[in-house]
C-alpha cells in the first residue's frame, strides 16, 4: 500500500502562519502536496503537524470533500501508530512543491530511496546529504523506518531524522534532473509567487496545437488567477465546455447553424482554462481523463447535428461527419497503444482545432466544405502520427 506522507510543521519567517498554508494558484500548498500525491497513486494521506490552525483546517475539509483519504496528527508517534510495517510512504518535506514526474521517477525503484539535486551554487537552499549531492525534498520509505525513527526521535527534527535513517539505510539515489521535474521550496509570499509562477509554465507547455498554443492558452494565462482567487473549480468549467458542445448539437438540430457553431467555438478556451486550471492545481489525472472522454463525445454529437443540419445537400455531409469522428477516434486509439511521437507535429488535428476550422467556411457558406476539410485533417493527421510512431518503433 502506498500512503502519502506530509511534514507540515514549519512556520514562515514572522511566525504568522505555517508554510503549509501559503497559497500557490489559488490553494494552499498542503492542498497541493495531497493533491499531487494522491495523483501519484497515494491511497491516503497522513500529515504530521503540531498545530491545526484555521487555514490547514479549512484545507483539510476542503480535501476530504474532493474524495481524498488524509487525516492530520500532532506528533510523529500517531502518525507510525497509522502506518504498517509494510506499507511504502511518499515523503514530501515542509513546502516542498513538485510534480508528477518527480515522484514516478523516485516510485520506479525499491524503497529506500532519495530523490537527490547535485550541490551546486543554485540548489544550496536544498538540504546537503554529503560532499556531491542535496536532498530534493522527496522520500521513498517502508513503513518500519519510519516506526523506528518514531520510537528514536525524541526532540530530533523528523524530517531531517527521516533523511539521515534513509541515509544510513543504503537509501538509493535517484537524480531528479533526468525528467527536469518542478522543484520548490515554498517559505514565503515571494517564494510562493515564484512558484505559482512556475507551475504556470509547466502547465502552458503542455499544449500541442497552434491553436491551443497561441490563442488559448495565453487567454487561459491572463484570466486564470482571477479564476482561482474566485476558487473556481476546474470542473465546472470542464462541464461548462462540454455543456456549449451539447447545447451547439441542439442547436444544429434545431436549424441555426451559427448560434450553434458561435457555441462551439466558445467551448475551446472554456475548456482549456479548465485544463489550465487542472494543471494548475495539480488535480487528480482520472477527472482529466473524465471530462476529456465527456468533451469529445459532446463534440461528436455537435458534429453529426451538422451533418444531419446539412441533409438538403443529401448524406455527404453525414457520412463526412462520421468519417472525422472514426478518423479522430483511430487516432486516439493508436496513440494509446502505440504512443504518441516524441515530437508532436502543431498541426495535428484536435477537436478545438476542427471545430475551428469550420470558421472560414461558415463565413462563406461552404459548410459541407467545411466538413470534408475537417475529414482530410484528421486523415492526415493520423497517417502523420502512425509514419512518426513507426520511425520511432
Amino acid at each position: 500500500m502506498l500512503t502519502g506522507f506530509i511534514v507540515a510543521g514549519e512556520e514562515v519567517a514572522d511566525g504568522t502562519s505555517l508554510r503549509a498554508e501559503l497559497a500557490v494558484a489559488g490553494q494552499t500548498v498542503f492542498e497541493h502536496q495531497a493533491r499531487l500525491l494522491a495523483e501519484a497513486g497515494a491511497e491516503r494521506v497522513v500529515a504530521v503537524s503540531e498545530q491545526l490552525p484555521q487555514g490547514l483546517a479549512a484545507a483539510l475539509s476542503r480535501l476530504r470533500r474532493d474524495g481524498l483519504a488524509i487525516e492530520i496528527v500532532r506528533t510523529v508517534g500517531d502518525a507510525a501508530q497509522r502506518i504498517r510495517p509494510e506499507d511504502r510512504l511518499l515523503v514530501l518535506g515542509d513546502g516542498v512543491m513538485t510534480d508528477v514526474a518527480a515522484l514516478e521517477r523516485l516510485l520506479a525503484v525499491p524503497a529506500p530511496a532519495i530523490l537527490t539535486l547535485p550541490d551546486a551554487p543554485e540548489t544550496r537552499a536544498w538540504e546537503l546529504i554529503d560532499a556531491a549531492s542535496r536532498w530534493a525534498g522527496v522520500l521513498l520509505l517502508d513503513g518500519e523506518l519510519v516506526r523506528r525513527t518514531a520510537r528514536m526521535l525524541g526532540d530530533w527534527d523528523l524530517q531531517s531524522t527521516l533523511l539521515r535513517n534513509a541515509v544510513q539505510a543504503g537509501a538509493e539515489r535517484v537524480d531528479a534532473r533526468a525528467v527536469e521535474p518542478l522543484l520548490a521550496q515554498v517559505s514565503d509570499e515571494s517564494s510562493a509567487a515564484a512558484t505559482e509562477q512556475a507551475i504556470s509554465r509547466g502547465a502552458m507547455r503542455r499544449s500541442t496545437g497552434w491553436l491551443q498554443r497561441f490563442v488559448f492558452e495565453p487567454l487561459s494565462d491572463l484570466i486564470a488567477p482571477h479564476a482561482m482567487k474566485a476558487m473556481i473549480d476546474p470542473a465546472w468549467l470542464r462541464a461548462g465546455s462540454s455543456g456549449l458542445l451539447i447545447a451547439a448539437a441542439l442547436v444544429f438540430l434545431g436549424g441555426w447553424r451559427w448560434p450553434a457553431l458561435v457555441l462551439a467555438l466558445l467551448s475551446g478556451p472554456v475548456g482549456t482554462l479548465g485544463r489550465h486550471l487542472g494543471a494548475l492545481t495539480m488535480r487528480l489525472r482520472q477527472d482529466r481523463q473524465f471530462w476529456t472522454k465527456v468533451c469529445q463525445g459532446a463534440a461528436s454529437a455537435a458534429l453529426l447535428a451538422l451533418g444531419w443540419n446539412l441533409r438538403e445537400a443529401g448524406w455527404g455531409p453525414m457520412a463526412l461527419a462520421a468519417a472525422t469522428i472514426g478518423i479522430m477516434v483511430a487516432l486516439n486509439e493508436h496513440e494509446r497503444w502505440i504512443g504518441r511521437p516524441p515530437r508532436r507535429p502543431p498541426w495535428l488535428a484536435e477537436p478545438d482545432t476542427l471545430i475551428w476550422l469550420l470558421l472560414p467556411f461558415g463565413l462563406l457558406g461552404w459548410w459541407s466544405a467545411g466538413l470534408a476539410a475537417q475529414a482530410a485533417l484528421a486523415l492526415a493527421s493520423l497517417l502523420k502520427v502512425q509514419r512518426l510512431t513507426a520511425r520511432q518503433a
